[in-house]
């Protein structure tokens, strides 16, 4: 165990990349590929972060897993092809790639802990140039999605941190409620699908406003 290395978890959807229009459209295209109901905009917007396949369940009211999977690779199927063909409307929050180059120069190990599918997380990683800076990568395939701890605690066991000198940065109570249940700190952002409010009340330390800010007060909190 290293007691001196500080280790950095962020969040991918909301937090480093501004990915709502894809999933979104993702989501709509799986559901009426298969002829049902879209929910509200609104509706799907809240639920950005949590688990696909629980989520499919809620919107269709069907309670057959299978077809729940069904969707899920529908909706994996659509994202790959909108990807290749050069159609996934995502873009980097303002400053995320210069403030993440900045943390990786000042010697801070960064982690990836995301309900996202593995293979998207990679493909949107290479395509926005981030790849080379993040040690460690935990998904849904890996282990349990968030709240779960174990996203965080496979990460600070191999990369051998201790929790003190462990921070999550998140946009939704699934980084925050993850974070406490690993006993580690949380930052939240105040521009990704979750209200300030929500993720103070779940333990963020603070909820900051831009990616200068978040530069700043990780300085404060993990020196």
């Amino acid at each position: 165990m290293n007691s001196s290395s500080k280790l950095l978890l962020f969040d991918y959807d909301g937090t480093i990349v501004n990915s709502e229009l894809a999933i979104l459209n993702g989501i709509k295209y799986a559901l009426n590929y298969f002829n049902c109901s879209i929910p509200t905009d609104e509706v799907l917007r809240k639920n950005i972060g949590k688990p696909l396949l629980p989520l499919f369940g809620e919107y269709t009211g069907n309670s057959d897993t299978s077809f729940h999977n069904k969707l899920l690779e529908t909706y994996r199927s659509w994202y790959l092809d909108a990807a290749q063909a050069e159609e996934i409307n995502d873009h980097l929050y303002p400053y995320a790639y210069d403030v993440i180059n900045d943390l990786f120069n000042d010697g801070y190990l960064l982690g990836i802990a995301t309900n996202k599918s593995r293979s998207g997380l990679l493909e949107g990683l290479e395509r926005h140039k981030l790849l080379k800076f993040f040690s460690c990568l935990k998904t849904v395939h890996d282990t349990k999605a968030k709240p779960e701890p174990d996203m965080g605690l496979e990460i600070i066991s191999e990369m051998k941190v201790v929790k003190n000198n462990v921070l999550m940065i998140g946009d939704t109570i699934n980084d925050a409620l993850m974070s406490k249940n690993c006993d580690i700190k949380f930052i939240g952002v105040n521009w990704g699908f979750n209200d300030k409010e929500t993720l103070m009340k779940n333990g963020a330390i603070d909820v900051v406003e831009t990616y200068h800010d978040l530069y700043k007060k990780i300085k404060t909190v993990l020196p």
